[in-house]
């Protein structure tokens, strides 16, 4: 009986194989992280100034009741424009990131 058959094995016992070599980094895939962390942190940005102006109340010292209105409803309307734009720009910005990162292989599945 050879030393194969005597552990029950069917098969000649291998070596494991050598790890497989890590990916080389790529540009393209680095501007487009780059891009999309850019994407996420400027739209952040405005929908917190959008959130302030929606929420917040402008300074109105020197003006009249009619122009103070006026200001208000400007900034109000503006931090609406900003706060859309600005939970688009983070979906973007996410939407980007899933689609370019790395992907692991599943563990191959044993019966």
């Amino acid at each position: 009986m050879s030393p194969a058959h005597a552990h029950g094995y069917s098969y000649p016992p291998t070596m494991p194989s050598a790890p497989p070599p890590p990916p080389k980094p790529s540009l393209p895939r680095a501007a487009l992280l780059g891009l999309s962390g850019g994407l996420l942190l400027g739209g952040l940005g405005l929908l917190a100034l959008g959130v302030r102006g929606v929420f917040g109340t402008p300074d109105c010292t020197g003006l009249s009741g009619p122009e103070c209105e006026l200001v208000q409803q400007a900034a109000q309307e503006m931090g609406r424009v900003q706060t859309r734009f600005g939970g688009a720009l983070v979906a973007l910005g996410a939407a980007l990131f899933v689609l370019v990162r790395r992907w692991r292989p599943s563990p191959p599945s044993t019966p």
